[in-house]
């Protein structure tokens, strides 16, 4: 192996346990932020019992997994969402070392990672609050600002655009539906979180990420419809409660992030013999 490919490898493989660890981070902060609680204290421990945990029921996934899913001082289960979300962040940031640290840089690839995590940690928090916490929306725009510096395309002026048309058509949205169906259609936090995913993608991304996040969220409301109307409930669409939009909005932003040459290209051959 050549000093290239082992630095590369190590860069993975370390992009890969950060990921992991942040993965951990985001349950504590999605759980706590909501709730007005702060990040550092009390330290961590079981909901159910309170008992403080030590540094082996901490470490991501094995701590899962040796425990069997349940809480090793009073047995009670331990919500499954906690290791899946260490296990797709860790994944998350090993995709973005893969893709953007031989063709980009180290910080581009970090904040890129950073960027996914956030987004990760506010779909958490609006499917079980129904609300996005203000200091992930900074921690956000930072984020995309700071992407902004190191990425040259798209231009300011497109990321500019962007946030106009991704702010502008939710906050037009946000005023309109109280006329049209009598109550709020989604949160201000909507708004502020496509305007800011407006400086992050650019005008061209940011076209694409409201379509695919608007017919992402509707068909999370036909699935909560369709449970409701069979008597069953499915996770994060409990017909007894406001629908969270912003699950969707994020997987159209991380889709337009990732594929959006991609699917404008195959948008253009269609008409390309017209």
């Amino acid at each position: 192996m050549g000093v290239e490919a082992f630095y590369a490898a190590a860069t993975h493989t370390l992009f890969t346990l950060v990921g992991l660890c942040v993965g951990s981070f985001l349950n504590v902060a999605a759980y706590r932020l909501p709730l007005g609680l702060r990040l550092s204290k009390p330290s961590s421990h079981c909901p159910q019992c309170k008992r403080r945990l030590a540094w082996r029921d901490l470490i991501p996934l094995l701590s899962y997994i040796f425990l069997g899913g349940k809480c090793r001082y009073c047995g009670k289960r331990i919500p499954f969402r906690y290791f899946f979300v260490e296990l797709i962040n860790g994944m998350l940031w090993l995709a973005c070392s893969l893709t953007l640290y031989e063709s980009n840089g180290i910080a581009a690839a970090l904040i890129f990672a950073l960027t996914l995590s956030t987004l990760l940690c506010m779909a958490i928090c609006d499917a079980e609050h129904m609300m996005i916490p203000d200091s992930l929306q900074v921690s956000l725009l930072l984020f995309a600002l700071a992407g902004a510096f190191l990425a040259p395309t798209p231009a300011w002026t497109q990321r500019l655009y962007g946030a106009m048309l991704g702010g502008g058509f939710f906050l037009f949205f946000y005023f309109l539906s109280p006329v049209l169906f009598g109550r709020e259609g989604l949160g201000l936090a909507d708004v502020k979180l496509m305007a800011i995913a407006g400086i992050f993608l650019g005008a061209a991304s940011t076209a694409l990420a409201i379509v695919i996040g608007t017919v992402s969220a509707l068909a999370g409301v036909c699935m909560r419809e369709a449970a409701r109307a069979g008597q069953r409930r499915l996770p994060l669409f409990d017909g007894d409660k406001e629908f969270a939009f912003a699950p969707g909005l994020i997987l159209g932003i991380v889709t337009a992030a990732v594929y959006s040459e991609q699917i404008w290209s195959a948008y253009r051959s269609m008409f390309a013999g017209f």
